[in-house]
């Protein structure tokens, strides 16, 4: 790794140095003393001065430490009042425990893989001192033989007590090591050369391996390497984040994802302003955050996993929108048809369809964990598992949450339309549609309507949607929302639950935007 060998406690004259520091371009310095100040922490083996010539260094001189400038500046300021005994302890404050470049260099950095010790398989186990060899141990002389015998089984003990501790010691060591690897050198020259860019007044500097890691004809290698170091005037900041996105997964040697990309983001920075600085940097907004028009969101991602938390038949949800989350049909560019829709998302699967109610723009999600198979005229059943949710409520009717779910669902053909659904809003009455998931209807028309009606299916629209759910199952915060009520047996049919709808439009209700992502 480059280092001397020598990983002993520093000496005094060496504590008191100050060290000079390019954090990703931007100068700092600290005392040797402070960035020791925690012992087995990865940031005191990291400048112990073992590894002093294993440094990246600029032409200043300076140690070049690819990390996020903000972390390791909190960082450094809180291990000088820990030094100088004004805390005794460190913690990420709340409003940097969702940001993930600074949470994850501060937890690095303050690592000890030694404490806890870690129990690991393949540690040897301590045989217990059985009460025979208490026994014994207690027995002076006693023929001159037992005493032996009692020391040497102890000694044994003590030994495998020994050697486990050793053990410990050593694999603790061995993942300090493996954590500062990456910042230090490579051992190829080139890679290790630094190449730097303004950002509004400031310099922003990566490792030529770091800016060629997305390739070396990448948009963000010929910002580093051909535009003679300028670059756009953006926020530094925003920079530093997308860099650090880069240099992260580059010493992990793993490829961006999505989630690196809504996770860098942090609390502070304005979305518009987070997708330009991505653009320009050659990182697609759209591929790693969704459509900047999307109605789907990583938030609403998460409150579907939280209300399915639990549940052993719970949906498969992942943990942001993006690759490999992404839109294959929007209804005001695809079409409304039943053809449009169908065409756009058959054959994949999981699906979650957003729904935007006109005028109240609630917003319903279901997610339908098998395909959308058409593949004649009639219509089909399948034993698919879906599940439907409210994602956005108004200001009048906040409520959001689970609404239901089926293993049952029902697809239109080409010209025949699903058949013997109840219409909640008329009594007496059936109503048609073309596709019926959990607690929804989409493509609805009353009996009273069908007059006039396309001939096919496949020409009907999608627009109209009938949206339910049942009494039993509504939620504590749902309950002040007072709602017309129907039971099946007041359309003659054999149960006798109760309905109440779930938009405040009713039971019946237009979709002003229809949205498929396919979820893997």
């Amino acid at each position: 790794m480059g280092g001397t060998g020598d990983l002993t406690e520093p000496s005094a004259e060496c504590m008191r140095e100050v060290l000079e520091f390019s954090l990703s371009g931007e100068y700092f310095r600290a005392r040797r003393s402070t960035l020791c100040g925690v012992k087995g922490s990865v940031i005191a083996l990291l400048f112990c001065g073992a590894f002093d010539q294993a440094f990246i260094r600029d032409q200043n001189n300076r140690i070049l430490l690819q990390v996020f400038p903000r972390a390791f500046k909190w960082l450094v300021g809180k291990l000088d009042m820990y030094v100088a005994e004004q805390t005794d302890s460190i913690v990420i404050p709340p409003s940097r425990q969702n940001d993930t470049p600074f949470k994850y260099w501060v937890e690095l950095l303050m690592s000890d893989p030694g404490y806890p010790t870690k129990r690991r398989a393949n540690r040897v186990q301590i045989p217990p001192l059985t009460q025979g060899h208490q026994q014994q141990q207690q027995q002076q002389g006693d023929g001159g033989q037992q005493q032996p015998q009692a020391d040497a089984e102890a000694l044994s003990v003590e030994l495998v007590s020994m050697i486990r501790r050793a053990k410990d010691a050593r694999d603790a060591q061995l993942e300090r090591l493996e954590a500062i690897r990456p910042l230090l050198k490579t051992g190829n020259t080139d890679e290790d050369s630094l190449v730097s860019i303004d950002v509004s007044g400031a310099t922003v500097t990566v490792t030529k391996g770091v800016a060629t890691s997305l390739g070396d004809d990448s948009t963000f290698a010929n910002i580093f390497l051909k535009h003679d170091g300028r670059a756009a005037g953006f926020d530094v900041e925003h920079v530093h984040r997308i860099v650090d996105i880069v240099a992260r997964a580059h010493m992990k040697g793993t490829a961006i994802s999505a989630q690196d990309v809504h996770e860098a983001k942090g609390g502070e920075i304005d979305e518009t302003d987070y997708r330009s600085v991505l653009d320009m940097y050659g990182l697609d907004s759209d591929r790693y955050l969704g459509p900047i028009d999307g109605l789907l969101t990583t938030d609403h991602l998460h409150k579907m996993r939280q209300w399915c938390e639990g549940d052993e038949d719970a949906p498969p949800i992942p943990p942001c929108v993006g690759e490999p989350v992404h839109r294959i049909y929007k209804a005001t560019v695809d079409g409304w048809r039943w053809l449009d829709f169908f065409d756009a998302v058959r054959g994949h699967s999981p699906l979650v369809l957003i729904s935007k109610v006109a005028d109240s723009n609630e917003l319903f999600a279901m997610i339908i964990e098998g395909p959308i198979e058409v593949t004649g005229a009639a219509i089909s059943d399948t034993g698919t598992e879906t599940h439907a949710f409210k994602l956005r409520g108004t200001d009048s009717h906040p409520h959001v949450g689970f609404i239901g779910c089926s293993d049952q669902m029902t697809i239109a053909g080409t010209q025949e339309r699903v058949t013997e659904l109840m219409d909640y809003s008329l009594p007496d009455s059936e109503l048609t549609a073309l596709l019926w998931v959990a607690s929804f209807s989409f493509g609805v028309r009353p009996t009273a309507q069908q007059i006039g009606a396309p001939a096919e299916a496949s020409d009907e629209s999608m627009k109209r949607c009938q949206g339910h759910m049942l009494e039993e199952n509504q939620p504590d915060e749902w309950r002040q929302w007072q709602r017309p009520s129907v039971r099946p047996s007041d359309h003659d049919w054999d149960e006798d639950v109760v309905f109440l709808p779930v938009s405040v439009k009713g039971w019946h209700f237009e979709m002003d935007e229809l949205e498929g992502y396919v979820l893997a």
